[in-house]
């Protein structure tokens, strides 16, 4: 581990900040802290990840470097979502197939992320 670390320059990443700006790192010279230019764009979770498939279930979409007009898709279809803050984006689900569904977001500077069976439409 650290007693390994003969560079100085590789340690344990020790934590990364509420808004994925910050990456804690501590290392044999000490505690580094790596200031990003920009938060990647992530999906963390859908809460709830299940629903009625006639749509109008309310769900909050948590992840990383959310922007001003993202877009979001669940299951192809495209929803209005609310930019609370760069970690969070409510919207409510529309009528979808039955199923697993497949949640893709974008961010206006092109940056994409998608993440397979994030919602289950009953």
């Amino acid at each position: 581990m650290l007693s390994t670390d003969v560079d100085a320059q590789h340690g344990s990443f020790l934590a990364i900040d509420e808004n994925g700006q910050r990456i804690f790192a501590l290392t044999t010279s000490g505690l580094t802290v790596v200031q990003l230019a920009s938060v990647p764009l992530g999906i963390g979770s859908l809460n709830p990840a299940n629903g009625s498939s006639s749509g109008g279930t309310s769900v909050v979409l948590r992840g990383s470097g959310f922007q001003v007009g993202t877009k979001v898709s669940l299951g192809g279809k495209n929803v209005s979502v609310t930019f609370k803050d760069m970690n969070t984006l409510p919207f409510t689900v529309p009528a979808l197939s039955p199923g697993s569904q497949q949640l893709l977001i974008a961010n206006p500077n092109g940056e994409t992320a998608g993440l397979d069976a994030a919602f289950i439409a009953n």
